[in-house]
C-alpha cells in the first residue's frame, strides 16, 4: 500500500532540520550590531550596520540598554530559520536580556510566519521551536523601555522604509502629497544582491523624491550562504516539489521585520516618531487553507494587520517616544495602483518589484502581477519598455497567469493581491481591446463564463470588485491620528 501524502507530519525531508540553534555572542560597535549563532556546532555571524548611527553618542549612554537592545533584535533575527524548522532555540547565554513577553512574541510570530515553510516541506503539525533559557536569569536586566527619542525640532515626523518598489514610490508621493516631512531609511540585505547594486537601483528612484535625510542599515548574514549549501546537499527544493507535485520552495523568512526593529535606533537617535511602511491590505488575505488540517497558510503574514497589531504593541512596551506603522494597510492593490499613476504618472516605470532578479525577470508571479497592474492603470507600451517584453505574450508565463487569475483555487506564494484583483487589471485591459495569450485565457476561463450568466452579471460581477477593492477602510491601520489625518485625504481623493 502507497504511503498517504500528508502535508501535516511528513517524515521526507527530515535532514533539512536541525535540532538546536544557539546564541552563542552578540555585541555592539560604533556603528554595528554583531551576533553569532550556532548551527550544528558551526558559527553563523550576522552583522547591522548604520551609516546615520553612532552607538556612542549620549542618547546611548546606557551601554547595558544598548547590549538589550541588540540581544532583543539578535533574538528577533532568530525568524529568518523558518526553513529549518528548528526543534529548540537556546538563549541562555543571554537569558537576562529576554523576557517572557518576547517569547511569547517570538512563539507567536514563527508559528504564523511560517506557515509556508511549514505547508511546503509537510510540517503542518509544527508549532514552533522550544526555547532554552535561564529561568533564574530570564528577564533580570530586560528593563524597559530600553530608549525615549531624542527632543527634535522635529524636521522629519516620519522615517519612510523605502526601496526602489511601486509602493515605497506610492509612499513618498503620498507623504508630499499631505505636507508630511519625512526621512527616508533603507534596509540592504546581502540575501537580495550587494550593497552596491541594491543601493545603484534605490538611487535611481530616490533621486525624484522629496525626502529629507537618508538612512542605509547595511546586513551581513552567513546564514543564507550556509542555507544554500544545506539545500544543495539534501536537495530539498528539487524533492518537495517532485513530492507534492508543484511549488518553489521559499528559503528566507523574516527580513521585514528584521528590518523594522532594525530602524529603532535611527528613530530614537533623531528623534522621528513613526516608521511607516507600504504593506496594503490585500496582503492580509491567505494563499490557501490546507485541507487535511484546516490550517490558513499566508506567505504575507509580515504585512498582516494582524502583524502590524502585534508589533506596534511590542514597540509601545520597550521604547517611548517612536513606533510603526504602514501608510497602505487601509487601501488594496486596485486602489494603489490607480493612486500610484494619478500622483505620479511617469517614474512607476523606473521602479522595481521582482524578488528573483532586479530590476524584472518577467518569468514569475510578481513580474506578472506587476505588469498587468501597470498596463491597466499606466500605459501599456510604456511598461513594456520598461519590462523589456509583453508579459502577455509569453507562453511560459501563462501557469503564472492561470494562478493570479484564481483559476488554480490559491494564491500564489508572492507578494501580490488578490485573484479578483488580477481579474479587474484584465477585464480594464479587454475594454481597451489588449490582445495577447494571457488575455485569451482570461477571456476563455473568466469573462466567457461569466457572459454565459448575461452580460448584466458580467457588469455586477466587476463593478463589485472595483467598489470593493477601491474603497479606505478607515479603522484598517495603526497611524497616530495626527498622521491618519493628513494621509486619508490623499488615499480618499478621485
Amino acid at each position: 500500500m502507497l504511503a498517504k501524502i500528508t502535508r501535516v507530519n511528513c517524515q521526507e525531508f527530515n535532514d533539512l532540520f536541525v535540532e538546536e540553534i544557539s546564541l552563542e555572542d552578540v555585541s555592539i560597535e560604533e556603528d554595528t550590531i554583531k551576533f553569532v549563532y550556532s548551527i550544528e556546532d558551526e558559527p553563523i555571524p550576522c552583522s547591522i550596520r548604520y551609516d546615520t548611527v553612532d552607538f556612542t553618542a549620549p542618547i546611548f549612554k546606557y551601554p547595558e540598554r544598548t547590549l538589550s537592545f541588540a540581544v532583543v533584535i539578535a533574538a528577533i533575527c532568530s525568524i529568518r530559520f523558518g526553513a529549518l524548522l528548528p526543534k529548540r532555540l537556546n538563549f541562555k547565554r543571554y537569558s537576562r536580556y529576554i523576557d517572557k513577553e518576547l517569547l511569547e512574541f517570538l512563539k507567536f510570530v514563527m508559528y504564523k510566519h511560517w506557515s509556508q515553510h511549514r505547508y511546503q516541506v509537510g510540517q503542518i503539525s509544527y508549532h514552533g521551536p522550544e526555547f532554552a533559557v535561564t529561568d533564574s536569569e530570564l528577564g533580570k536586566d530586560a528593563h524597559y523601555p530600553l530608549w525615549s527619542a531624542a527632543k527634535s525640532d522635529r524636521k522629519a515626523e516620519v522615517l519612510l522604509a523605502s526601496g526602489s518598489g511601486k509602493d515605497s514610490l506610492l509612499c513618498s508621493r503620498i507623504l508630499e502629497a499631505a505636507g508630511v516631512k519625512y526621512d527616508i531609511a533603507t534596509g540592504f540585505h546581502d540575501i537580495y544582491g550587494d550593497h552596491e547594486s541594491q543601493e545603484k537601483w534605490f538611487d535611481q528612484v530616490m533621486s525624484y523624491l522629496k525626502a529629507g535625510a537618508r538612512h542605509g542599515v547595511y546586513f551581513q548574514d552567513e546564514y543564507y550562504l550556509w542555507l544554500e549549501n544545506r539545500l544543495n546537499k539534501t536537495n530539498i527544493p528539487n524533492r518537495t516539489r517532485d513530492y507534492f507535485g508543484r511549488g518553489r520552495f521559499r528559503p528566507e523568512a523574516g527580513e521585514a521585520l528584521m528590518f523594522n526593529i532594525a530602524m529603532i535606533p535611527i528613530q530614537i537617535l533623531h528623534g522621528i516618531p513613526i516608521l511607516a511602511g507600504g504593506d496594503e491590505k490585500s496582503a492580509d488575505a491567505p494563499n490557501l487553507k490546507e485541507p487535511e488540517s484546516g490550517e490558513l497558510v499566508t506567505h504575507e503574514w509580515l504585512k498582516s494587520f494582524t502583524f502590524h497589531q502585534t508589533i506596534f504593541k511590542l514597540r509601545g512596551r520597550m521604547f517611548e517616544g517612536i513606533n510603526s506603522t504602514s501608510l497602505l494597510k487601509p487601501i488594496h492593490d486596485i486602489r494603489i495602483f490607480q493612486l500610484l499613476f494619478e500622483l505620479d504618472s511617469k517614474l512607476p516605470y523606473a521602479t522595481n518589484s521582482c524578488n528573483l532578479q532586479k530590476p524584472w525577470c518577467c518569468r514569475c508571479e510578481k513580474c506578472c502581477y506587476v505588469f498587468a497592474g501597470f498596463c491597466a492603470y499606466g500605459d501599456v507600451d510604456k511598461t513594456i519598455q520598461a519590462f523589456k517584453n509583453n508579459l502577455f505574450d509569453m507562453e511560459e508565463n501563462l501557469p503564472y497567469w492561470e494562478e493570479l487569475l484564481g483559476l488554480k483555487g490559491y494564491i500564489p506564494f508572492e507578494c501580490i493581491g488578490l485573484p479578483e484583483e488580477a481579474q479587474w487589471y484584465f477585464y480594464k485591459l479587454y475594454l481597451k481591446g489588449i490582445k495577447g495569450l494571457a488575455m485569451e485565457l482570461f477571456v476563455e476561463k473568466v469573462l466567457n463564463p461569466l457572459k454565459a450568466k448575461g452580460e448584466h452579471h458580467v457588469e455586477e460581477y466587476f463593478s463589485e470588485i472595483e467598489q470593493r477593492f477601491s474603497q479606505v477602510y478607515e479603522n484598517h491601520h495603526t497611524m497616530p491620528e495626527w498622521l491618519w489625518q493628513k494621509i486619508r485625504p490623499v488615499l480618499t481623493c478621485k
